[in-house]
């Protein structure tokens, strides 16, 4: 599953054609219950007339499809190339909600249902006849670390990077973790969090910890979902003006909005502070690249989303291919640092954040070193990866040092130094 060996064809294998585009569908506004719906009138600042203080955004490369079968509550913020398909069955999703990069709602039957405060973090999929955080618990719940019961009276529910959940219920209090799934049928219940990789199909493994596939909501994962909604309200608002003040701002490569956590400010592309609203993908913010922008544009694919509009500043080397729908993003008050000569797969995701260590989250930032190939769905998150590695597809790294010439196989969880490696199960 994990072992460290020289890993030079692996780099080779991940530098992927680059063939996929983007629609946005624009149909007449339509006003239904309170609620906004994102037709053309209401794009990208949703309702159109809304205050920047409650109004949603939508940002101009998210595709959304047959938009009077969708509303959005207030201070929703839906990030590029993000996809919500209402072609056969509505999509609802309520205030304080958001819908993150890449991430994909496509309902069937009754439709999803989107409760307030759900954070749908990067890369996620919700299809089916799902609910997510429109019923259950506000506590008490047990920390399993300290023991101490805790209630959360104005509750979030996560999913995690590239999880899936597919026609199940997800009671509020929740988490998803990172490329896990929640299969048809099944209800996850409040105070439950599904393990990184696990595959939930029955009730039975959705509530027993003896399983070893959920375990109970602790308090940091509270605190870390409550700073999660807040950022994600300051977009919603912060792209609003942006949008405002000049339509273009909001698109290609631009500006990130100026923010308590973030100064805003325009990319540095090849030495030169770029400003580019034609650009087909989004680079926004204190972002410095290497490659000049008629190399960068030859490298990288499309329905790329590289946003330092929360941490930065992100110091990215010349990129040896980047492959579509890749994403880089950080926690506040974080940075990225990524090397020269990396190979990025399609989906792959690098997010900054400090490697928690004696559970404080005090430790190294993301940084990937020189001539690393990260595969397709790959997830890099609280982690730095020595130079020549490669991680697998469907993989995770997440708060880690891996040393030099280290192979993460595909389907893998490598987490905690390698205290956790556990398989991603589906």
């Amino acid at each position: 599953m994990f072992k460290p060996r020289p890993i030079f064809s692996a780099l080779v294998a991940i530098i992927l054609t680059f063939v996929i585009g983007t629609q946005i569908h624009k149909q007449p506004a339509v006003a239904a219950g309170g609620a906004c719906n994102p037709t053309a009138n209401n794009l990208p600042v949703c309702p159109s007339t809304a205050p920047s203080e409650s109004a949603s955004f939508i940002d101009p490369t998210a595709t959304i499809t047959n938009p009077t079968n969708i509303s959005l509550g207030e201070k929703v913020y839906v990030a590029p190339f993000s996809e919500l398909d209402a072609t056969t069955a509505p999509i609802r999703i309520a205030e304080d909600s958001n819908v993150q990069d890449q991430v994909k709602i496509t309902a069937s039957g009754t439709g999803v249902e989107i409760g307030p405060r759900v954070i749908m973090a990067h890369m996620a999929i919700v299809k089916g006849a799902a609910k997510i955080g429109t019923q259950g618990s506000t506590g008490p719940f047990t920390d399993p670390i300290s023991n101490a019961q805790f209630n959360n009276d104005i509750p979030e529910t996560f999913l995690a990077f590239n999880c899936e959940i597919d026609g199940a219920t997800v009671q509020r209090n929740t988490v998803i973790n990172f490329l896990s799934r929640v299969g048809p049928g099944v209800t996850l219940p409040s105070g439950k969090v599904v393990l990184p990789g696990k595959n939930v199909t029955n009730n039975f493994e959705a509530t027993s910890g003896s399983l070893g596939k959920v375990a109970n909501l602790t308090q940091a994962d509270v605190a870390l979902m409550e700073g999660i909604i807040e950022v994600n309200e300051a977009f919603a608002k912060g792209y609003t003006e942006l949008a405002r003040a000049d339509l273009t701002n909001v698109q290609g490569i631009n500006f990130a909005p100026v923010t308590a956590f973030n100064p805003g400010g325009l990319p540095q592309i090849g030495g030169i502070v770029t400003r580019d609203p034609n650009f087909r993908n989004r680079i926004i913010g204190n972002l410095v690249l290497q490659d000049p922008l008629g190399s960068l544009t030859e490298k990288i694919g499309n329905r790329i989303s590289l946003r330092a509009d929360e941490g930065q500043p992100f110091n990215v080397g010349s990129i040896a291919g980047m492959a579509n729908d890749v994403v880089f993003h950080a926690l506040e008050t974080t940075s990225l640092t990524l090397g020269n000569g990396v190979g990025y797969g399609p989906r792959a995701l690098v997010h900054g954040g400090r490697q928690v260590v004696n559970g404080v989250a005090n430790g190294p930032e993301t940084s990937i070193g020189d001539a690393v190939g990260l595969g397709p769905n790959s997830v890099i998150f609280r982690a730095s990866i020595g130079n020549r590695s490669a991680i697998g597809q469907r993989s995770a790294v997440f708060n880690s040092t891996l040393a030099p010439r280290t192979e993460v196989r595909s389907r893998t969880i490598y987490a905690d130094n390698g205290s956790m490696i556990l398989p991603v199960e589906w």
